[in-house]
């Protein structure tokens, strides 16, 4: 019988600059990660393992802002030419939720080789966000207009369902292969989602000039994905390595009963991991390190200046990518040390990042992430 349980603390900023502007933000986030409980049951053949877990597998938390100057009017043209003042713009992006996985799984020794899993799990989480863009004559060049802005809510729960089935084979005592197939995901969304706009005038009056409150309900389902992974373990030394695919073009969303055909804004992608452990023979203690490559699915450019995901240059969709200078690479550093052959204590760090530019004008915007995670995990056996 085994109880596990674990904490994470993420460090994440993002640095920007904007119309020849710049902006910084950043956000600490300290959370519990998980808990798991294993229960092993005696068999005449081989052994049976059920397992029950609460997992965070999704962090929605998110500090953005951008801040420069329009000198052109070139964004303003994609709002309204009459009420937009050339000047300061300012984009401000908070967001706050997370995704909860539960998961029953049960596990078979089907012989001393072959082993097989199955897990259903049910999702649940929340979703707050709130953009605020903001545009400010400085220059006082529209005689009654102070400032306009354009302003975003969502407040949504979020329920799902999902599964996994999976089986390893140990060839010899020093290598095993597996596979598992990541069954689709589908998730709803209960929302409230609201876009206004909003003008101010120097004399301290204001007007509404806009305001929607877009279908409450969203249905969401992601693809399936297909994992496939060795290990070679040799004198205290476990080598790994796996690789992920996932057909993001598969990806299916309807709104209020309207599904939307996203199969051009995104690509198959696969993710690769590799790591080593290595076991001290003289002390129960266990150090490792990891190299994870997340590949990003969209296949759209995300031009700041209008806002959204556009199609550029009037090419396919399926052949216009997110503009990354560097991918989305990460690396980990660990160590686990055992108590008393009944309680493992591990530590773990992993820092990543990525910078994104606008694909055709890359002085006029760029972006710099920077994450790190710290994670430690508490293992008893009973």
């Amino acid at each position: 019988i085994e109880l596990s349980t674990s904490l994470s603390f993420d460090d994440d900023e993002i640095e920007t600059t904007w119309f020849g502007g710049g902006a910084s933000r950043s956000i600490d986030d300290l959370q519990v990660g998980g808990l798991s409980f294993l229960y092993p049951i005696p068999t005449y053949r081989g052994s049976l393992v059920f397992g029950i877990s609460i997992d965070r597998i999704q962090n929605y938390n998110l500090a953005y802002e951008r801040a420069g100057r329009d000198p052109d009017l070139s964004f303003f043209g994609s709002l309204d030419d009459d009420i937009a003042p050339p000047g300061e713009v300012r984009d401000r992006h908070d967001r706050e939720g997370k995704l909860n996985l539960v998961s029953g799984a049960v596990g078979w020794d089907v012989s001393p080789r072959l082993s097989l899993g199955v897990a259903l799990s049910v999702l649940y989480g929340s979703i707050f966000d709130e953009q605020t863009f903001t545009t400010t004559d400085t220059d006082g060049i529209d005689p009654d207009l102070a400032s306009s802005e354009v302003y975003y809510l969502l407040d949504s729960d979020v329920t799902g369902v999902s599964g996994l089935l999976g089986v390893t084979y140990k060839a010899s005592p020093s290598f095993r292969f597996g596979g598992v197939l990541g069954l689709p995901r589908a998730v709803e969304l209960e929302r409230f989602e609201q876009f206004r706009i909003v003008d101010r005038f120097d004399d301290g009056s204001e007007s509404l000039e806009l305001e929607t409150t877009i279908p409450p309900n969203e249905e969401i389902t992601y693809p399936w994905w297909f994992g496939f992974g060795v290990a070679f373990g040799a004198k205290g030394l476990l080598v790994a390595g796996d690789i992920r695919y996932s057909d993001w073009r598969e990806m299916k969303d309807k709104v209020a009963g309207t599904e939307f055909f996203l199969r051009p804004y995104y690509k198959e992608t696969a993710s690769v991991s590799l790591g080593a452990e290595y076991l001290f023979p003289s002390i129960p203690l266990r150090v490792r390190a990891g190299y994870r490559y997340e590949p990003v699915p969209f296949n759209l450019t995300y031009v700041p200046l209008a806002g959204e995901l556009v199609l550029t240059d009037g090419r396919d969709p399926a052949e216009v990518d997110v503009e990354l200078d560097g991918e989305r690479d990460f690396f980990s550093l660990g160590a686990g040390y055992l108590f008393g052959a009944v309680m493992t204590v591990d530590l773990a760090g992993e820092p990543g990042g990525f910078d994104r530019a606008h694909l055709f004008e890359p002085d006029l915007y760029n972006e710099k992430r920077t994450s790190s995670r710290l994670i430690g995990t508490a293992s008893y056996r009973f």
